[in-house]
């Protein structure tokens, strides 16, 4: 018998674990991923946001990050549909590079109606934010994801997934560690120092983390250092 092969119990050849490892494939086509900021890519296993996927996205910052996350694989043609939060800060999501005019505001669907609606924006646009405020029902659920798995779009849960009846491919939590901008009274925030934790399912079940300004002095996302600091001005914490 080859090396690295075995008979289970049903008679037929099985591979050895650690020869499905050596020949698991390690990186995913370019069709598959969806790109991302430079500074975010550690927090995907792939390097970008694999198509189909649902993410959840929670803490303080949860939108702008969002936004900066979905900002390079829309460009200037894709759309971002948004249902359920309506105030959400269009501004911020500029700040990080996310145009406003392509987003879609969508008012929150009726309860037991969310499956049509957001399976409906996802045969229309790349992408789809939902926040719903309250339990998705699980036939709804299954008719998202199917529909989700088919356009290989992008889902983000603004709430982390906490109204959605099972579990996530990949969940984002945001942590703002400091604000800088204010002197001893006087000026304005200008940079929020931002860690992002990652856990998921599956490839994404290693859990990652990054820090970054978001946003920064270099641009919209720009990468923290742990123990970094702009400049000598008082943070608020």
């Amino acid at each position: 018998m080859a090396p690295g092969l075995a008979l289970n119990n049903t008679g037929l050849a099985a591979l050895d674990p650690k020869v499905l490892e050596a020949v698991r494939p390690r990186t995913l086509s370019k069709e598959q991923l969806l790109e991302v900021p430079d500074v975010l890519q550690p927090l995907f296993p792939w390097g970008g946001l694999q198509r189909g996927w649902s993410v959840g996205v929670s803490g303080r910052g949860a939108w702008t990050l969002t936004a900066a996350m979905l900002a390079p694989s829309l460009g200037n043609e894709g759309w971002l549909a948004v249902v359920g939060a309506p105030l959400v800060n269009l501004v911020a999501a500029a700040e990080v590079g996310l145009r406003m005019d392509r987003v879609l505001i969508v008012d929150t669907p009726p309860a037991g109606q969310w499956g049509t609606v957001v399976a409906g924006l996802l045969e229309a646009v790349q992408a789809v934010a939902i926040a719903p405020p309250a339990a998705i029902g699980a036939r709804d659920a299954r008719r998202i994801s199917a529909r989700l798995r088919e356009q290989r779009g992008s889902l983000v849960h603004l709430d982390g997934g906490a109204t959605w009846p099972s579990t996530l491919d990949l969940g984002l939590t945001c942590t703002t560690t400091e604000w800088q901008g204010i002197g001893k009274g006087h000026g304005y925030l200008r940079y929020r120092r931002v860690a992002i934790e990652a856990v998921g399912r599956r490839s994404a079940a290693r859990p990652a983390a990054v820090a970054v300004w978001m946003p920064g002095p270099n641009g919209p996302l720009t990468a923290a250092e742990p123990e970094e600091r702009l400049a000598s001005i008082t943070a608020i914490r």
